[in-house]
């Protein structure tokens, strides 16, 4: 092992007020680690990814709860790479962990990349630090070197299950004699690190999301675990204990999967004689059925729903429903009405990221399996779109503190994030083959219009310029949604009803005063021709009506087409359809 090296520590990780709970670093000092100072003042929260890959849907989740929690106790949340596993560590993925939340809007105040430089945050950079307290251990009789070699590992271990042993090592290099061990050195024999575990049971304090209900793990009597790997790199549990304890972190929050870690965690801050952080293991992330989130599907990582255009409020809001009790979080404001719409969904789980660090609490996230349900990532992405775009409306307004509340207006036209939309919209269409050239596309007025008469069809922002391409270019006919709507269709009641509709409605805007057109107007022109023709259903004047204009099934209405169209492009649609469908009608009577 290295020897110690305190300017180094701190030199290495540049902040003296980090190491203030610190014990002094001689090896022959009595009081080195007999003592702690308490808990720092402020919270400090952390985020330790592994850079082996990708960011996963939970880690994003991890990340999120540390950031809502430390903003709302007024604390700190720091990034730290936790890259000790050379076997495991992927190039970029660093760089691609830290653009996932920036992405998110996750801003952390300390660790890698602020400053402009990984630093003391990256674990591959402080291996003198656990060299240090790794060589504290072992002056302490807390640890051992162990020089087994894999072969007899696996040897003993087979003998050990054999004899109906939960544990995979013996211990017996605890025992070899200091002349032993200096020959193994100087032999070139390579050696690991144990920590040489107790018989006492330890009294493990409470999870704050699991309470004294944890996973059944030994509290005393485990493996002689590994500290130092052969290589020199530590180990997850020394390198996660140290850092915690000099980066004054309070709350630790990560996944339920290191819950049996948890006594090997505690009796490594007991022999180092420091007070542990408080513990909070989140629940795992599960397929609707219950099984595992597997981490080779594509669509567990953060990037495949960046990549689909997921707004990063939608994905966050999604993610803090997994595990957290909203439900317990609103009702202690005030007694909830349901609020259930016709898809299962709840407008009350539409919530801001500010109304998210208002409401969160620890006390309410569940011990449970939380169940990813991408049809609710749907909703909401959904609900955010129209939120961000002040069109929520009356069946959606955004719930603050359990109450409802409309939409602050401003009254000072276009609000910031609306008109980001309109222009991530209008960059879509340009980006479309067919509407390249098209001069539409660059007048933000009528694509603002586009945008808000499609906007209730829209789940995802990135789909709606393929979708929108009708108002921009006139119909053609030809396409095979326009052929088949054809097919149900009597072509000669067709050209009737448009070709009155276009008359009518010509008609009903030249003899008006105003010479304005809007939906009344169209809604007039439509409601004389019903009762006109004595029709008892809409659809059979508006479905002709709608192909001429767009060759789709569906779209809004047709006021609302027809206002945005305008009327010279309205009557000039009208009349071309009608002018294919009467050609399309005599060239189907000459085959028969």
């Amino acid at each position: 092992m290295r020897k110690s090296n305190l300017p180094l520590i701190r030199s290495i990780f540049g902040r003296q007020s980090i190491c203030r709970r610190c014990h002094s670093t001689s090896s022959t000092s009595s009081s080195s680690s007999s003592s702690s100072t308490s808990q720092a003042v402020t919270p400090r929260l952390r985020f330790a990814p592994s850079p082996t890959g990708y960011l996963h849907l939970g880690g994003l989740r991890t990340a999120l709860f540390n950031h809502l929690l430390a903003r709302k106790w007024k604390g700190k949340w720091l990034l730290r790479i936790e890259d000790t596993d050379r076997t495991r560590f992927t190039e970029g993925a660093v760089d691609s962990l830290r653009g996932a939340l920036e992405w998110a809007g996750l801003d952390y105040d300390e660790g890698v990349g602020v400053g402009g430089s990984h630093g003391p945050y990256t674990q591959s950079e402080r291996l003198d630090i656990y060299h240090h307290y790794t060589n504290e251990l072992l002056s302490r009789d807390e640890a051992y070197e162990c020089f087994c070699s894999p072969n007899e590992l696996e040897a003993i271990k087979t003998s050990l299950k054999a004899q109906g042993q939960r544990h995979s090592y013996d211990g017996r290099c605890r025992h070899i004699t200091d002349e032993e061990r200096v020959r193994k050195k100087r032999a070139g024999e390579k050696f690991v690190v144990r920590y040489k575990s107790s018989n006492e049971s330890m009294d493990i304090p409470p999870d704050l999301i699991f309470g004294d209900h944890q996973p059944s793990a030994p509290t005393s009597g485990f493996d002689d675990f590994v500290l130092m790997k052969s290589d020199g790199w530590p180990t997850y549990h020394l390198a996660s204990v140290v850092d915690d304890h000099l980066m004054e972190i309070s709350h630790v929050l990560r996944g339920e999967e290191w819950l049996p870690s948890i006594p090997k965690h505690h009796s490594l801050y007991k022999a180092f004689g420091w007070t542990p952080p408080q513990f909070a293991h989140l629940p795992l992330l599960c397929n609707p059925d219950g099984t595992k989130l597997s981490k080779r599907k594509g669509d567990t990582f953060v990037q495949h729903y960046m990549k689909q255009g997921y707004e990063p409020a939608a994905l966050l809001n999604f993610l803090a429903l997994m595990g957290w009790d909203y439900h317990s979080a609103l009702s202690t404001k005030t007694t909830l009405d349901p609020h259930i719409r016709n898809d299962g969904n709840s407008l009350y789980e539409l919530f801001s990221v500010d109304q998210l660090v208002e409401l969160f609490d620890i006390q309410h996230i569940a011990n449970r399996k939380a169940s990813v349900n991408i049809s609710k990532l749907d909703f909401l992405n959904k609900m955010t779109l129209r939120r961000m775009a002040d069109r929520l409306g009356k069946d959606g307004h955004m719930v603050n503190l359990g109450k409802e509340i409309t939409l602050s207006q401003t009254g000072q036209g276009e609000s910031k994030e609306r008109m980001g939309l309109i222009r991530r919209f209008q960059v879509g269409l340009r980006e479309e083959k067919a509407l390249k050239g098209c001069e539409l596309v660059e007048d933000l007025s009528f694509v603002g219009k586009v945008f808000d008469a499609e906007l209730p069809r829209t789940t995802i922002l990135k789909e709606m310029p393929l979708h929108s391409i009708f108002y921009f270019l006139p119909p053609t006919y030809e396409c095979h949604e326009s052929q088949s709507m054809l097919k149900d269709l009597n072509l000669r009641i067709y050209c009737q009803y448009v070709t009155l509709f276009a008359d009518t409605l010509q008609e009903h805007y030249t003899s008006t005063s105003t010479k304005k057109l809007d939906e009344d107007v169209v809604w007039d022109v439509i409601h004389r021709l019903l009762d006109q023709l004595n029709l008892d259903r809409k659809p059979k004047l508006l479905v002709p009506i709608r192909h001429a204009l767009t060759e789709r099934k569906k779209g809004p209405s047709i006021p609302e087409l027809v206002t945005i169209l305008g009327l010279d492009e309205s009557l000039s649609r009208l009349r071309r359809g009608v002018e294919y469908v009467r050609a399309l009608d005599q060239s189907r009577k000459g085959q028969q």
